[in-house]
């Protein structure tokens, strides 16, 4: 046999076992991170600080952009049924019992950092939040907030997906 032929059959040996093994190895799935978790809109299942039965939303969007809106169940009424000309109490309320912010997020190993574009809470524009032991377990999502707008005691706060 000579050189050219030995080198060409060489060639077609190797091209076939590589193909051969090749099909009979599966290829690696492809894993799954936190920030593709978090995509999408959640609905509030419980915020402490909210009372029973919270109601808002969570969305997540896949460029990186987040809004929330939280409030409790039973916000009174204003009873001039205009929004701009409420009592102290029922403005005490709203601004009580709610809160709305956006921005844009990252995900950081088990930390969510918000950086915080415009609030209901003035204080937090233009600010980044850290959420910590963030998790998403089947369509639960949980993580602590250590520095609530409103004080008080540091809870999870869960919340399920919106299908």
């Amino acid at each position: 046999m000579n050189r050219r032929k030995m080198i060409g059959m060489s060639a077609l040996t190797a091209l076939g076992l590589a193909l051969s093994a090749s099909s009979t190895v599966s290829a690696p799935k492809a894993k799954v991170n936190k920030t593709q978790q978090l995509q999408g809109t959640w609905t509030p299942v419980s915020v402490e600080a909210y009372g029973p039965s919270p109601k808002g939303f969570l969305i997540f969007t896949p460029n990186g952009r987040f809004s929330l809106q939280l409030m409790r169940a039973d916000l009174p009424k204003y009873a001039s049924n205009n929004r701009t000309q409420g009592t102290p109490a029922e403005y005490k309320a709203t601004v009580e019992g709610s809160l709305s912010y956006f921005g844009t997020y990252v995900v950081e190993g088990n930390d969510l950092i918000l950086r915080i574009e415009g609030s209901t809470f003035p204080n937090w524009t233009g600010t980044e939040q850290k959420r910590v032991d963030v998790s998403v377990v089947g369509d639960e999502l949980r993580y602590t907030n250590t520095a609530p707008s409103g004080g008080g005691a540091v809870t999870p706060l869960v919340w399920r997906r919106v299908k």
